[in-house]
């Protein structure tokens, strides 16, 4: 029971980069 299934640490590193990759997008946008 105290293990992480492997889904959810897919889910965290994709929300990782995707968060990186919308504030990189939002920033090209600013400086734009």
């Amino acid at each position: 029971m105290g293990s992480i299934s492997d889904i959810q640490i897919i889910l965290a590193l994709i929300g990782a980069f995707a968060t990186s990759v919308l504030a990189a997008r939002l920033a090209i946008a600013l400086y734009r």
